[in-house]
C-alpha cells in the first residue's frame, strides 16, 4: 500500500512557513519573477468525462441516463445543492427529469433547478426560433417563466405579424 494513502485515507505532507518579519523586497520589482516560479495545478477535467467516478445520473424523458457529478450540479444549482443535502426522494439515486428534449422543457427545467445561465439560453433560442406558429406559445412561456426580454421580443414579433396569427 502506498504510503500516502491508508483505509481509504489520502495523507497530505505539507510544510508551513509563516513569517514574522518584514517584507524588503517586492515582486513588482521583478515581474518576470511570477511567471518563472510555476507550481504544478491540479487538473480535474478528466474526473467530469470519467463516467466510473459519477455520483448521481440525470435521466431524460426518453429514458436515457446521464452520468453527473453531484459537486458539479450542486454548484451550479442551489436547488440540487438543497436536495443532496436533504433526504429528498431524488437524492436517492438519480434525477428524473422530463426537461431535457426540447428548448420549452429545458428552459422549465432551468427555471425548476435555477440555472440562470442555461434559462438565459434558452431564451436566446427560443427567441431566434419566432414564428407566426410558436409566437403566442413563447410569449405564454416567456410570461410564466418570468422572461422580461422574450416576452417583450414575443410581443413585438406578435404586433408585426398579428395578420398572420
Amino acid at each position: 500500500m502506498n504510503e500516502f494513502i491508508s483505509s481509504d485515507t489520502v495523507i497530505f505532507h505539507c510544510e508551513l512557513k509563516v513569517s514574522t518579519g518584514s517584507v524588503t523586497s517586492s515582486l513588482n520589482n521583478e515581474p518576470n519573477k511570477i511567471d518563472q516560479v510555476r507550481s504544478p495545478k491540479l487538473n480535474f477535467n478528466w474526473v467530469f468525462l470519467d463516467k466510473g467516478l459519477s455520483d448521481v445520473k440525470l435521466k431524460t424523458a426518453c429514458g436515457k441516463e446521464i452520468p453527473s457529478h453531484r459537486v458539479v450540479l450542486a454548484t451550479a444549482s442551489p436547488v440540487f445543492k438543497a436536495m443532496f443535502n436533504h433526504d429528498m426522494i431524488e437524492n436517492k439515486s438519480s434525477v428524473e427529469t422530463s426537461e431535457f428534449p426540447l428548448t420549452i422543457d429545458l428552459l422549465a427545467g432551468a427555471d425548476k433547478y435555477q440555472l440562470e445561465e442555461l434559462k438565459n439560453k434558452c431564451g436566446e433560442i427560443l427567441s431566434a426560433k419566432l414564428s407566426t406558429g410558436n409566437g403566442i406559445e413563447t410569449l405564454s412561456v416567456a410570461v410564466k417563466y418570468n422572461m422580461d426580454c422574450l416576452k417583450q421580443k414575443a410581443a413585438d414579433f406578435i404586433k408585426l405579424h398579428i395578420n398572420k396569427f
